[in-house]
């Protein structure tokens, strides 16, 4: 696992721009997921500079510092001068000053172990051996020469960075106890602080944006700070391009061509034209960062411009009267270090392996190689070996993807048995398929006329000018004799329509026949209770009739039964 930068899998979205930008392709991606490949990557921060999705992230080393002050530590700084660039309007004394505040014992610029290393430089050059003479005060340059420029290791200078040489003197002053943490703009710095090869002289290495986070929480203003007194130090070359050279004696000046590149992607123009040209007698003072310390990925995370940082450092605030020499200048310490290859072992690659996974990207032939970069790799023969060591995938091709996407369009279209008509903006036929071929009885040749001429529809013209799309619009059509459930879909960014038109004839004619024999049932149904009726009314007539017969006979034999009770009664009186 990457120790120095990881990546938040939840917002990466794979887009692959941190890929290309990556100067050495230390990213894989797999799964739609890109990864800091541990052993390649030589922190330059360009992946983090980059991108969009702010999916990378920096290591925080503020606990670890936090917590080494609350145990009682002693920490002492090691502090970039460009930090006069990050927080405007502070200058070291008052920098010193805010940090002793944080519980920091000490604080002094990094320039005094840079002044160190260029004297390291000088009586190195001496007795040179190799053909060149590379500088490693640059943490992502000796990496780079490591782990990717492995059989040009032997011309990096066997001195430490300037943070690790600060370090070492100031423990030689203060003891071994003493608590050293870097603060700059650099990220490659929190890889010094861990390297083994450093002697663990850097306990922790604090980025700008961590200091200020820090002051903010702790409401520190360093403006506001009462200046501390801070003796003379080397000047503030050493943050720009060329500033080694700039303090290199004139002897070693002499000797060599000194060369100062700035930027990674000159730095391997100048490395691979060393390896392929066989140059010689070159001083080459390389560093990552276009613009020195002074453009490190934290100040322009910090949108601090290169020459507002320049300004910063040139024509900042005064340091006000200079205090007593610091106790660590022009003290000499062990500066030397050794470098050995770190390049990742793999096996040959194979040129029928190449061939197979172009292959398999749809690329048969050199003309079908486009070298888009679209993936984040410069050629198409770069991405297949990235695919071969399984940092790609073959589907990060877009034109490959594409070309499969229309492919598979295309496949389902001419498949599908809906009919589909593509048409452009003047409603002209651009495309037609065979269902529809077949369903509208197309002869001859239909591309280039107009919709108008198969299908005599209002729907058309609906869509282009309401902009509202229909669908599933029953329509009938006479002259092929069909029924059409039709959808019309505008495709706005393509500036097409689309038809999409479902024969449901078949269902329309056993709809037809459903209705016919729902209504003959319905109008037998209607004359059988009609006929019901009629004999229901002469039923009630009949019954009415005897009813009205039995009614009377049941009356005269009441009042016959009446009129002879009278009768028998008058007689028993």
């Amino acid at each position: 696992m990457n120790t120095i930068m990881g990546l938040s899998r939840a917002d990466c979205r794979g887009c692959y721009k941190c890929i290309r930008a990556c100067p050495v392709k230390s990213l894989s991606c797999r799964d739609e997921q890109v990864r800091v490949v541990d052993g390649e990557c030589i922190y330059c921060g360009r992946c983090l500079l980059i991108c969009p999705q702010n999916a990378k992230y920096i290591r925080d080393d503020l606990e670890k510092v936090r917590s080494a002050i609350a145990a009682g530590e002693k920490l002492y700084a090691s502090v970039e001068p460009s930090c006069l660039a990050a927080f405007p309007g502070v200058d070291m004394g008052r920098m010193a000053a805010a940090l002793s505040a944080l519980g920091f014992v000490h604080a002094e610029p990094v320039t005094v172990g840079a002044a160190q290393v260029t004297r390291a430089y000088d009586i190195a050059s001496a007795s040179w051996k190799a053909p060149n003479l590379i500088t490693t005060a640059c943490p992502s340059i000796y990496l780079l020469v490591q782990r990717h420029y492995p059989d040009l290791v032997e011309q990096l200078a066997p001195t430490v960075g300037f943070a690790v040489a600060h370090a070492r003197i100031i423990r030689q002053i203060y003891g071994p106890r003493a608590r050293v943490v870097s603060i700059g703009p650099c990220i490659s710095q929190k890889y010094d602080a861990q390297d083994g090869e450093n002697g663990s002289a850097v306990f922790a290495s604090l980025t700008f944006s961590e200091l200020a986070a820090w002051f903010t929480a702790a409401g520190i203003d360093p403006r506001e700070m009462r200046r501390k007194p801070m003796g003379a130090v080397a000047d503030e070359y050493f943050a720009r391009p060329g500033g080694v050279i700039h303090h290199l004696a004139r002897e070693t000046r002499r000797k060599w061509e000194c060369v100062a590149v700035d930027g990674v992607d000159r730095c391997t123009e100048v490395l691979d034209s060393v390896r392929r040209d066989g140059l010689s007698g070159y001083f080459l003072e390389l560093t990552a960062c276009a613009g020195g310390c002074l453009g490190g990925p934290i100040l322009r995370m910090m949108n601090v411009p290169y020459l507002k940082a320049k300004d910063a450092l040139v024509h900042g605030p005064g340091q006000g009267t200079p205090g007593p020499r610091l106790l660590t200048q022009g003290v000499e310490a062990d500066l030397g270090r050794s470098f050995r290859k770190l390049a990742p072992r793999r096996s040959p690659i194979r040129e029928e392996d190449i061939t197979a996974v172009l292959a398999r990207m749809g690329k048969t032939s050199v003309k079908q190689e486009l070298n888009c970069g679209c993936c984040g790799y410069g050629t198409c023969r770069e991405k297949a070996v990235a695919v071969i060591h399984g940092k790609a995938d073959i589907n990060m091709c877009v034109p490959y993807m594409r070309e499969l996407a229309e492919s598979m369009s295309a496949t389902v279209v001419e498949n599908i048995p809906t009919g589909v008509l593509i048409l452009n903006e003047k409603l002209q036929v651009e495309h037609i398929n065979p269902a529809a071929v077949a369903l509208l009885h197309v002869q001859g040749e239909v591309c280039g006329r107009s919709v108008g001429a198969l299908l005599p529809s209002n729907d058309f013209y609906q869509v282009l000018s309401t902009g509202e799309n229909i669908l599933h619009h029953k329509v009938r059509y006479e002259k092929p004799g069909i029924v059409v459930a039709q959808s019309v879909v505008r495709v706005q960014s393509a500036r097409t329509v689309i038809v999409l038109l479902e024969d449901i004839t078949h269902k329309e004619l056993e709809s037809e026949k459903h209705r016919v024999v729902t209504e003959e049932t319905a109008q037998f149904a209607r004359e059988v209770v009609e006929k019901q009726m009629r004999v229901v009314q002469q039923i009630a007539g009949l019954l009415g009739e005897t009813a009205m017969e039995t009614k009377l006979a049941l009356s005269k034999l009441t009042n016959t039964l009446v009129e002879q009770a009278g009768e028998e009664h008058d007689a028993g009186h």
